[in-house]
């Protein structure tokens, strides 16, 4: 009976050492995989701290720390995305399941990501709705695209778009502010063109959503915050 009982006292120390060492890496793995399904980033980019580590078995962790740079979100690419959590609650079981770490809310956090205006540029050019032949200038923190739109799918004129880079809701869009089209001597004043999605936070697997947006230096950089809304 003595013999079975230090067999299993050893097994319950060897299980509490095993998890204090190994769990937060088991967890930093999931979280990797988790947003490596959104973000172009490396493993050493995701860091996890829990401490006891047992406490990971609880689906709590003290801290994670994103940090990366020159990395493609879909079609868009990032100069770099900073983000620091706190006081992380994720599912166990779900993370199991699902192989990667499914977070559940964070007690507090803010991100900071940045991308040049050179990588705006291709992206706009690439995806701004109904217009061919695009170019995109940058001044201070007006952008103003210039393409040929087709009117009635059948005329051919061209459209200045002026606008900014902001929030609506979870999206960040590229915002005409007006629109000028001039075609067959006539010109036509709107902002419905050039409305253009660059990124939707809505399913951000950190639970970040932007708070402010601003372009200087060539530079757009996003502030979010963790909401648990």
């Amino acid at each position: 009976m003595m013999k079975k009982l230090i067999i299993l006292c050893i097994m319950v120390v060897l299980i509490v050492v095993g998890a204090n060492m190994y769990a937060p890496q088991i967890a930093e793995a999931g979280l990797y995989q988790a947003l490596s399904g959104k973000m172009d980033i490396e493993p050493g980019d995701v860091h996890v701290n829990a401490s006891p580590g047992l406490k990971v078995l609880k689906g709590d962790l003290d801290s994670i720390t994103v940090h990366g740079k020159n990395f493609a979100v879909g079609d868009l690419r990032f100069e770099s995305f900073d983000c620091d959590l706190k006081g992380i609650h994720f599912s166990p079981a779900d993370s199991l399941m699902n192989q990667q770490l499914t977070m559940l809310h964070a007690d507090s956090g803010e991100m900071t990501a940045s991308i040049r205006s050179d990588d705006l540029k291709t992206f706009l050019t690439q995806k701004v709705n109904n217009l061919s032949d695009v170019s995109v200038i940058f001044s201070d923190d007006a952008v103003q695209v210039r393409g040929t739109v087709k009117l009635g799918g059948i005329l051919t004129a061209q459209a200045i778009i002026q606008g900014s880079f902001g929030m609506n809701g979870n999206k960040l869009m590229f915002i005409p502010s007006n629109v000028i089209v001039e075609g067959m001597g006539m010109t036509f004043n709107g902002t419905r063109l050039g409305s253009t999605e660059i990124y939707d936070f809505s399913t951000f697997p950190l639970g970040i959503r932007p708070d402010s947006v601003t372009l200087h230096d060539n530079v757009l950089t996003i502030h979010g915050r963790v909401s648990n809304t």
